[in-house]
């Protein structure tokens, strides 16, 4: 598969086989040790939100299945060579802004569920603060990423157009002697 469908299907094959063995390896070997309460490879029914009957396994291999359609979409404009480290720093970004800010406030305002440990002690506008300054820089980096791009293809076309002007002019003062 090629083009941009089959970078989706990939991004979201990939990032599903990631959450199966990655993310629910990271929870078993944490829950071993005593270090969360997660329980790895969860089927139990998630109790919330449209489909409460779903089981919190498939809803988090869903979605980390979007996260990785996501980074098959913007892989191309991130900045920096290394593949990998491209997708960890995506990665690490991902939860910490989807899964240890987001979800737990949209857990506590729209479905009512009581606020978290790491919440307890913030208020809301520092929150809402944070949300907004995310908002604002994690498109910016993006805009200045693309922006760059850009500037290194116009650069490149007017070095290559102005050689093809030089020799030009090269060539018309050679035929005149």
């Amino acid at each position: 598969m090629q083009g941009t469908l089959g970078r989706i299907v990939l991004g979201f094959i990939a990032a599903a086989i990631s959450v199966l063995i990655v993310h629910q390896g990271i929870i078993y070997v944490l829950g071993m040790y005593g270090m969360t309460r997660g329980v790895p490879w969860n089927l139990t029914p998630i109790k919330y939100g449209p489909v409460p009957w779903l089981p919190l396994l498939a809803n988090t291999v869903f979605w980390g299945g979007l996260w990785g359609i996501v980074f098959a979409l913007i892989y191309n404009w991130l900045p920096g060579g290394w593949s990998w480290l491209k997708g960890l720093i995506f990665g690490l970004l991902i939860v910490l802004i989807s899964n240890w800010t987001m979800l737990p406030l949209i857990r506590q305002y729209v479905f009512n569920y009581q606020p978290q440990a790491l919440f307890g002690g913030l208020n809301q506008q520092a929150m809402i603060a944070t949300v907004l300054g995310l908002g604002i820089a994690v498109p910016l980096l993006f805009m200045n990423a693309a922006l760059k791009a850009r500037s290194r293809q116009i650069i490149q076309i007017l070095d290559e157009q102005s050689t093809g002007l030089l020799a030009e002019r090269l060539e018309k003062q050679r035929a005149k002697r």
